[in-house]
């Protein structure tokens, strides 16, 4: 593990590592991920607090494990993964925007997806997404992706969409950008 985290963070973190040496790791990782989701939420609290909104908590050829607490009125850049990812929110919520498949260089047609605790959602391989926190408070969650996240050559877009470049986790960070909590970011083209 890569950060210090509470004892029943890291007991997640080991269920999921084991989870995911299975025959069917995306079917027992998305199972487990939802108790441990459920459970987290009856706490009514994050189950970690640090000052950054992603903390690294494992890092495999396999497996990527993140705690992420995104704050209240932040938008990320839209971004792809380059593999299957859970995303189970234990507090607040999430609002994805979700790009169609094929976008290019340049994204067009989101379609807004809200994920309010406690939930598990599936993104695939092709997936291209940006995320926000539209409520009063900073959201918790645990994102696992079926690979080496850190390690994957991907992408990620500019703040209007209009141009592809390699990811870069420190750009990444810093595309945050406010975003008016009552936004319905909706769909919209950017063409």
């Amino acid at each position: 593990m890569i950060a210090a985290i509470p004892p029943a963070l890291a007991s997640a973190v080991l269920d999921l590592i084991d989870a995911a040496r299975t025959s069917a790791p995306l079917e027992t990782l998305g199972e487990l991920l939802r108790r441990h989701v459920e459970h987290f939420h009856s706490l009514g609290k994050l189950v970690h607090e640090a000052i950054e909104d992603e903390v690294l908590l494992h890092v495999s050829p396999s497996l990527t494990i993140y705690h992420i607490t995104l704050s209240p009125g932040v938008q990320y850049p839209a971004h792809d993964h380059l593999m299957d990812a859970l995303v189970g929110i234990y507090h607040g919520s999430e609002t994805n925007l979700v790009y169609p498949p094929g976008s290019g260089n340049r994204l067009a047609g989101a379609t807004r997806q809200q994920v309010n605790a406690p939930d598990v959602i599936h993104m695939d391989a092709h997936a291209v997404h940006a995320v926000a926190n539209l409520g009063a408070g900073r959201s918790g969650a645990l994102h696992v992706y079926l690979g080496d996240l850190p390690g994957t050559r991907r992408q990620m877009w500019s703040a209007d969409g209009s141009r592809r470049e390699p990811f870069d986790n420190a750009r990444y960070l810093a595309g945050a950008r406010p975003v008016a909590r009552n936004s319905k970011l909706e769909r919209r083209d950017m063409s």
